[in-house]
């Protein structure tokens, strides 16, 4: 194999843990950067890349000699001039060409057929319902009326709320669990935050205590600007004080709801970061 198609198969090889690499952090990645990467098209970016190495690779050796004519490998005349001629060398007698070794290998298919089953295993698993996504349309409708009547419970007026699966709303290009407009009666979640509430209110299961506690807490922080609040913090530090008791509505005991809600309130400051306007007043307390 000549160094060109050495040189050539390590990068195409580079180029499939490449690609590799990026289906496996897809299928890593939340819902929301899921929703908005399409994933037909890292399975086109495999096989593309396959298709270029093999086609590619076709038409670099198309129309290439068969065998390469070799340089003579006989004495050269300042060998002959200065230890003198062979006795038994034949100038005459033509030097046998040197065959070209065959560029083709079973191993680069090997390589191929193993990153596009990979590629292909992976992205079919990524793309399977899960999450929010896996729930039937009626229990979806279920828990978006279940969160809607405790949106308006806060309101004050009828509300609803709605579980963005599009991503048009929130979600990670928006970098927004939730959004309502101030005294309006629309809020929108993401899907993580409705399947974390669907498991407390429909299958009476806690996914983890600290993902339900912000699930909570950002149905009461988004209830709250329904309400008419349109301070961050102060929502943040009532959406808290309610978030109790829509716990304590959606199954939990009042104990562990009001444990997830002081967990929210003692990590408010390290969960906003540099968003200042969320931190809750120094007086805000969970009753």
């Amino acid at each position: 194999m000549t160094s060109d198609v050495r040189r050539r198969a390590r990068l195409f090889r580079i180029g499939r843990i490449a690609v590799l690499a990026i289906v496996i952090a897809y299928f890593l990645a939340p819902y929301g950067v899921q929703s908005w990467f399409p994933v037909w098209l890292l399975f086109l970016l495999a096989l593309g890349l396959e298709i270029e190495f093999f086609v590619g690779g076709w038409l670099r050796t198309r129309g290439a000699p068969v065998a390469a004519e070799a340089l003579d490998r006989g004495p050269q005349e300042r060998d002959l001039s200065e230890l003198g001629s062979w006795g038994y060398w034949d100038p005459s007698e033509p030097t046998p060409p040197v065959a070209a070794e065959p560029t083709f290998n079973w191993l680069h298919v090997a390589e191929a057929v193993a990153a596009i089953a990979i590629v292909g295993t992976l992205l079919y698993a990524a793309s399977r319902p899960s999450g929010w996504r896996a729930v039937s349309a009626e229990r979806q409708a279920q828990t978006e009326a279940i969160l809607s009547r405790e949106a308006s419970a806060i309101a004050r007026h009828p509300a609803t709320v709605t579980c963005d699966a599009k991503g048009d709303y929130v979600g990670f290009v928006q970098d927004a669990d939730g959004l309502a407009e101030v005294g309006g009666s629309q809020a929108f979640l993401t899907p993580e935050i409705c399947d974390t509430l669907y498991q407390l209110a429909i299958k009476h299961r806690v996914q983890s205590f600290s993902r339900t506690a912000r699930a909570i807490a950002v149905l009461g922080h988004e209830s709250w600007h329904l309400r008419g609040e349109a301070n961050e913090g102060l929502a943040n530090c009532y959406g808290f004080q309610s978030g109790v008791g829509i716990g304590v509505n959606l199954g939990l005991s009042r104990s562990r709801a009001r444990a997830m809600m002081q967990e929210q309130l003692a990590t408010n400051a390290s969960d906003s970061g540099s968003n200042t306007q969320y931190r809750v007043p120094s007086g805000c307390r969970i009753r």
